[in-house]
């Protein structure tokens, strides 16, 4: 998100050609820059469900950070 923001790239197809991966998957991971930052120290501590998939995460959170923690019961 900061090579969109600070102009290095501006599109996720120039992301993904420097990343040497395809469209698609820059833009599923795309919303993981969006993650609530107790939901990351969560995750580190190893405090969230047992189930849970960067895919989940990245397809399935709001934008907003409560909602967010709210939807994984940290809230």
């Amino acid at each position: 998100m900061n090579d969109l923001t600070d102009g290095r790239a501006v599109s996720f197809a120039d992301i993904a050609k420097q990343e040497g991966k395809v469209e698609r998957h820059v833009r599923l991971l795309a919303p993981l820059a969006f993650v609530s930052p107790r939901i990351i120290a969560a995750i580190v501590e190893g405090g969230l469900p047992n189930g849970l998939t960067v895919t989940s995460l990245a397809r399935g959170l709001p934008y907003s950070w409560t909602d967010q923690e709210r939807r994984l019961g940290l809230v």
